[in-house]
């Protein structure tokens, strides 16, 4: 399921994956970069911590601020710097995960691309992918 409001975009969805390795694959560098198909990754996915993340021919990474890092409860970025899509800079990915029956259920929310703006679909469609391949990614470790 997923929604819009003036001001983000969420989604929920219920993976068949425990809240651990959510958390896991949400701040580990390397499960990061496999996730994303990154050229490179590099930093620290914990509080306090930055990620920079080199997408296919790009020069210049994406650089996450890591806002806070609380294990199997909830993982909040801030986009510090986003070459492919200028317009992300700014906003803060949220990941929050909760025991579900069989599972965790993630409630994700990236908060500031209002929808007028022009990445607006572009970066719904891409975490929508994004958040199908973590779970996915998880299940796998």
């Amino acid at each position: 399921m997923s929604t819009t409001s003036d001001r983000s975009y969420t989604r929920t969805l219920t993976a068949d994956e425990t809240a651990e390795r959510i958390f896991q694959a949400l701040t580990d560098p390397d499960a990061i970069g496999s996730r994303w198909s990154a050229a490179s990754t590099t930093g620290s996915g914990r509080t306090g911590g930055e990620l920079a993340i080199t997408v296919g021919t790009q020069q210049q990474p994406t650089v996450m601020r890591v806002l806070g890092a609380h294990p199997s409860d909830a993982v909040i970025w801030e986009v510090v710097a986003s070459p492919l899509v200028p317009q992300w800079a700014g906003t803060r990915p949220t990941f929050t995960m909760t025991v579900a029956a069989g599972g965790c259920r993630l409630d994700f929310a990236d908060h500031g691309p209002v929808p007028h703006l022009e990445c607006f679909e572009r970066c719904a469609t891409d975490w929508g992918r994004s958040l199908l391949r973590l779970c996915a990614h998880a299940r796998d470790r």
